[in-house]
């Protein structure tokens, strides 16, 4: 194994977060340790339980799975973590201890930044 994958996760558009999503689940299907960070308008979207928002109609056609359920099935079944950067949810006006309930940990970015040089980094 090469380390942790930390995906870095920013951007607002459906398509950063179907890449995204989609990249991080296959890696904890073939056992990597995967922590997705959320930044922005994704960590918005993520604790106002809209993240599956503005998907086009051809991911229904192509049955894509819906990105929140494939991330709280990885969560659940293959130790995925989705985590937000302590500014980051501070810059987002939430409330600590309501984002807490969506995410695994609100870490520090120096933790991050750690992770992802232990292992690799993906950023959308």
């Amino acid at each position: 194994m090469a380390g942790p994958l930390v995906v870095f996760l920013h951007r607002a558009a459906w398509e950063d977060r179907y890449q995204a999503v989609t990249l991080a689940v296959t890696a904890a299907a073939f056992g990597e340790q995967v922590t997705v960070a959320l930044f922005f308008e994704a960590l918005r979207l993520w604790v106002d339980g809209r993240f599956d928002e503005g998907a086009p109609p051809s991911a229904a056609e192509a049955r894509v799975t819906p990105l929140a359920e494939a991330l709280e099935e990885a969560r659940r079944e293959l130790g995925l973590r989705v985590v937000a950067c302590d500014t980051a949810v501070r810059l987002a006006g939430l409330d600590p201890d309501q984002v807490l309930g969506r995410l695994d940990a609100i870490d520090t970015l120096p933790s991050l930044w750690r992770a992802a040089r232990a292992g690799r980094a993906l950023t959308f």
